[in-house]
């Protein structure tokens, strides 16, 4: 059962994931309104994976990474699901003019 809300779009941007002690480098491959969905570049280990992360989430549209509270939802092979569970106000606004420049390009997913 899937229950998606909003827009999703697919994009290629970075993302800095940190655990509290490291910082892994991924691939951000789709996004949304909710959540993100990053490419690790290497099989998920979910038993290690702390319950939240804190994500920078580098837009080319902007000079400064957004900065979201993350909780994983899944993952398969390299892929992981990201719920944003804290994120301000600006940063919001900023991830809804991404999705809104996604749109325009024509990169939604179904």
């Amino acid at each position: 059962m899937e229950r998606r809300v909003g827009l999703r779009g697919r994009t290629d941007i970075k993302v800095i994931a940190h655990d509290g002690i490291l910082a892994s480098h991924c691939r951000g491959i789709e996004i949304s309104a909710t959540g993100v969905v990053i490419d690790r570049g290497q099989a998920v280990a979910s038993r290690h994976e702390r319950l939240v992360l804190r994500l920078e989430i580098h837009l080319p549209e902007r000079v400064r990474p957004i900065q979201a509270i993350v909780r994983p939802i899944w993952s398969r092979g390299t892929h992981q699901a990201m719920r944003f569970v804290r994120m301000n106000d600006a940063d919001r606004l900023n991830l809804a003019e991404h999705l809104d420049l996604v749109h325009l390009r024509g990169a939604l997913c179904a």
